[in-house]
C-alpha cells in the first residue's frame, strides 16, 4: 500500500512539473541563481510548444546577454518585439545590446516626436484587438444607417449622421492600421547574425566572391531563402548571401 502511495506521488509531482506555469517558474529561479543556461533550456522549451509572448522572449534575451551572446539576445529582444512593439524596458536592452555590437546600421530616418507619437498610437492595440473593434463599429455604423432611415424627426437624424460620420472616420483610421499591420506582418521579414561574424557572398554558394563580412548582431532584412542559404540586404550598403547556419531568422 505504502509504495502504491508512493508512485501516486511521483506521477503527481511529475505531472505538476510539467506545467507551463511551473516549468516558467523554475526558469525565473534558475535566472535568478546565475544558471542562465538552464534558465534558456526551460524557457525554449516552452516556446517550442507554442507558448511564445513578448515576456519569455525578453527574458531569453536577458539571459542570453548575460552569457555574453549578444546577437541571440538581439534576436530575441527583435522577437519580443513583435509581441509588444512600445515596450520601453525591450526597446532600452536592445539598444544596450546594439551598442555592443561591431556593425553600427544608422537608421535612415531621423526621430521626431510626430513620428513617435504616430507609432505609439499604431501600436496601442493590438491587431486582434483592432480586428475586434472594427466588428463593433462596422455593427454600429449599420444601426446608424438603420436609425438614420427610421428615424422621423430631423433632428435625430441629424445626431445619427453625426455619429454615423464619426464611427466611420475612426472605422478607416483603425483599418488602416490594421492594414498595415497585416502588410508588414506579411512582407518586413528580418533575422540576426548569431555567429561570430559571417561573410557577405555574391550568390548561395561560398565559391561565389566575398562582399563583405558582418558580425555578430547584426539585423539584416531577409529577401529570400534558397536552401541553406539567405538573400539578405542592410540598407544600400550590403546586398548578397550568407549562411543560413550564422543566422536566426525571426518568426
Amino acid at each position: 500500500m505504502k509504495f502504491f502511495f508512493f508512485l501516486l506521488f511521483c506521477v503527481i509531482s511529475a505531472f505538476a512539473s510539467d506545467k507551463p506555469e511551473t516549468i516558467l517558474k523554475n526558469a525565473s529561479i534558475a535566472y535568478e541563481q546565475n544558471n542562465y543556461e538552464e534558465a534558456i533550456s526551460l524557457w525554449n522549451s516552452q516556446v517550442e510548444k507554442g507558448l511564445t509572448n513578448a515576456e519569455i522572449l525578453y527574458n531569453l534575451g536577458n539571459a542570453y546577454y548575460r552569457l555574453g551572446k549578444i546577437g541571440k539576445a538581439i534576436f530575441y529582444y527583435e522577437y519580443a518585439l513583435k509581441f509588444s512593439p512600445t515596450d520601453k524596458d525591450i526597446i532600452y536592452n536592445l539598444h544596450l545590446a546594439k551598442a555592443q555590437t561591431r556593425d553600427k546600421v544608422e537608421s535612415s530616418t531621423e526621430e521626431n516626436p510626430i513620428l513617435s507619437t504616430l507609432f505609439t498610437l499604431h501600436h496601442f492595440l493590438s491587431l486582434k484587438s483592432q480586428l475586434i473593434l472594427l466588428g463593433i463599429l462596422l455593427w454600429l455604423m449599420s444601426l446608424l444607417a438603420f436609425l438614420r432611415i427610421a428615424l422621423h424627426s430631423p433632428k435625430a437624424k441629424n445626431i445619427s449622421i453625426g455619429f454615423l460620420f464619426l464611427f466611420s472616420l475612426v472605422f478607416c483610421i483603425i483599418l488602416s492600421s490594421a492594414g498595415y499591420k497585416i502588410y508588414q506582418t506579411e512582407t518586413d521579414s528580418r533575422g540576426v547574425v548569431t555567429a561570430s561574424n559571417t561573410d557577405v557572398f555574391s550568390g548561395p554558394n561560398e565559391k561565389n566572391s566575398t562582399l563583405n563580412t558582418i558580425s555578430e548582431g547584426t539585423v539584416f532584412q531577409v529577401l529570400s531563402l534558397q536552401g541553406k542559404w539567405v538573400e539578405i540586404s542592410i540598407g544600400e550598403r550590403v546586398r548578397g548571401f550568407v549562411s543560413l547556419s550564422d543566422v536566426s531568422i525571426i518568426p
